[in-house]
């Protein structure tokens, strides 16, 4: 006889597939097939109604039928190990990268990635400190400790690169836009930096030697390393303005001196 455990991993598989519903419900009565059927159908639709909310961009760029089909394939190949379907498709953007039938579409996964970030950043946990008080902490750092000093970026900053011009087509992808809708994808590469902010999650186009700073103080790197970094991506790259800029942005809101 299966066990409980065994029995409940075997109608969870049927609710997510039609075949798998058939071997559960082999020599079942037709009613007990159709209320199976139902589940799996409800289901389904929760996980497009969510994924519609994450990622509205990528939904209008496939259509309908396609974004379904894509959701209903992510699903069976990830589903969601939380019970809220709110913070459910972190990785639908790497699954579209080797989605077959999304192969012609090669942006898709920068711009589900780059909609996954707007959605968490209002999520994120909040740790504001004032500009004056981390250059206060930058001022009170005894200099031979500055190479190892940690920049610490505000929980809802994250950072998006691709080689397409996904701010552009997510920008020509919103409602309200009007105008020019063409989309050059060979335009430029897009380095952004998605944060939550006063009036909403503002979007930032970034330097390579910005974004590459950022993301090594985002990685836990030490400000030395992370201006090597920057400046191995971008032989301009200015210190001092990048300090300045998203200090007083309050991208950056502490100083960690180990």
């Amino acid at each position: 006889m299966p066990s409980l455990h065994d029995i409940q991993r075997r109608f969870a598989d049927a609710l997510l597939s039609p075949e798998a519903a058939i071997d559960f419900v082999a020599g079942a009565s037709t009613l007990a097939r159709d209320r199976i059927a139902i589940y799996r159908r409800t289901i389904c639709a929760n996980y497009r109604k969510a994924l519609a909310a994450t990622y509205p961009v990528v939904k209008r760029l496939t259509g309908s039928s396609f974004f379904h089909a894509a959701v209903d394939d992510f699903v069976n190949e990830r589903p969601s190990r939380s019970g809220d379907l709110n913070i459910y498709g972190q990785d639908f953007g790497d699954f579209l990268d080797k989605y077959a039938p999304a192969e012609d579409l090669p942006y898709l996964g920068d711009v589900a990635r780059l909609e996954w970030a707007i959605d968490e950043a209002p999520r994120a946990a909040d740790r504001s400190r004032t500009p004056d008080s981390v250059l206060a902490s930058l001022a009170a750092a005894r200099p031979e400790h500055l190479p190892s000093l940690r920049l610490e970026l505000h929980p809802s900053c994250r950072l998006v690169a691709s080689p397409y011009p996904i701010m552009r087509i997510w920008q020509t992808n919103q409602p309200a836009y009007e105008g020019d809708d063409r989309v050059m994808l060979d335009e430029s590469a897009d380095r952004l930096l998605v944060r939550r902010g006063v009036d909403g999650v503002p979007i930032e186009r970034l330097s390579a030697g910005d974004h590459a700073w950022l993301a090594a103080l985002r990685d836990g790197k030490s400000l030395g390393a992370s201006i090597e970094a920057a400046q191995n991506a971008e032989a301009t790259f200015d210190l001092g303005a990048s300090l300045r800029e998203h200090i007083a942005a309050g991208t950056i809101v502490a100083v960690i001196d180990r």
